[in-house]
């Protein structure tokens, strides 16, 4: 019995991974003949524009913004305005939304709930607090069928957390389908860094700008900041004590990424924190080596080889900034070293495993 009609489950519309994925797969499954809605607290955010027409978009009434609550009010009354919706599965796209599994599945205990993982799901944590933790993340995330990892480092992760917890791989569909490499001509004088980032805590900005102070210390080069966020004053207060302000801009989102990356010499992640890193698959994609912090372990079998980048450790701003050099010096065009290794992130084949996820739970529940 196939999923025929599945919603996905989201606060808002805002310019984050989870809703970007989630807008692309949309679209497959509405190709594949799927019948799609969007469930919003508030239908509201900056990609609002960028959903399919072809989908449904049901915003609850009266709307519910993000607040520092507002999620534990989500569930509730998305349960209750999923009934006339009637699904055959519900997707949840990420951590951040995972709390509304549980009044879902007190409303339809026979629903087919699959939830993406995407960021970690626990710090390292001491033994006896560590065991805790996993007792209290295991009843957390029972009402959901299925959690989704985006690699298998992640899932091994995820499964030694919560061990007997379903779990599936599904590659992020972060390139498009017939996706092909770039060309490659010639780098820019000075050699542009380039950062896809929200400027949020998470990303940890701070270190990339003193990292970037330092690689200025031994050559030129320029930064270029694509995000916003609610650390946009403290940064740009950094960068200029920092006196590294004429060499660094942070114009906001961009609506040409792909011809801000064809312009780059680098890509830098430095933050905290990641599940898998979109902006990674992307720069390789567009042949662009990376230096990152050692923020997922999924980096090990994306930058598996010199030509690709560095994972950098420790997370300073000299071995950072080391790391960026040597990027800098590495050939502006692999002859498609960089790209072949990102080649399984094709959306179509991504959506096409979620649905045969979807459809195995919906027949497994009939």
């Amino acid at each position: 019995m196939p999923a025929r009609h599945i919603v996905i489950c989201l606060h808002d519309f805002a310019r984050g991974g989870t809703e970007r994925v989630a807008l692309t797969l949309a679209r497959h499954w509405l190709d594949a003949g799927r019948r799609v809605t969007f469930l919003c607290g508030c239908e509201t955010g900056g990609v609002r524009d960028q959903v399919d027409p072809r989908a449904g978009v049901v915003e609850l009434s009266p709307p519910i913004p993000r607040s520092v609550t507002s999620r534990l009010k989500l569930g509730p009354v998305m349960a209750e305005r999923l009934r006339p919706l009637a699904p055959d599965a519900v997707f949840i796209t990420g951590n951040f939304h995972f709390i509304l599994a549980h009044a879902i599945r007190r409303a339809f205990p026979a629903l087919p709930i699959v939830a993406k993982v995407s960021n970690p799901l626990l710090p390292a944590l001491p033994g006896p607090i560590g065991a805790i933790a996993s007792r209290a993340l295991a009843a957390y995330v029972a009402p959901i069928d299925t959690l989704v990892y985006m690699a298998e480092e992640l899932a091994d992760e995820g499964r030694g957390q919560i061990p007997g917890a379903a779990a599936a791989v599904i590659a992020e569909p972060n390139l498009p389908a017939g996706w092909q490499p770039p060309p490659r001509t010639a780098p820019e004088s000075p050699p542009l860094v380039l950062m896809l980032a929200r400027l949020e805590p998470q990303k940890n900005l701070s270190l990339a700008l003193r990292a970037f102070a330092e690689l200025l210390k031994a050559r030129p080069a320029r930064l270029l900041i694509l995000g916003e966020g609610a650390e946009r004053r403290k940064l740009e207060a950094l960068a200029a004590r920092l006196g590294i302000g004429g060499a660094v801009d942070m114009p906001g989102y961009s609506a040409d990424v792909a011809g801000d990356l064809a312009r780059a010499s680098a890509l830098l992640l430095s933050s905290r924190y990641e599940g898998y890193p979109a902006a990674v698959v992307e720069a390789l994609a567009a042949d662009v080596p990376v230096v990152a912090t050692d923020c997922t372990p999924c980096l090990a079998s994306l930058i598996d080889r010199p030509v690709r980048g560095e994972v950098v450790r420790p997370a300073e701003p000299a071995v950072l900034a080391a790391a960026l050099s040597r990027a800098l010096d590495l050939p502006f065009a692999s002859n498609g070293e960089r790209p072949t290794g990102v080649a399984h992130h094709d959306a179509a084949a991504s959506a096409r495993a979620y649905l045969d996820l979807f459809d195995r739970i919906a027949a497994a529940r009939a």
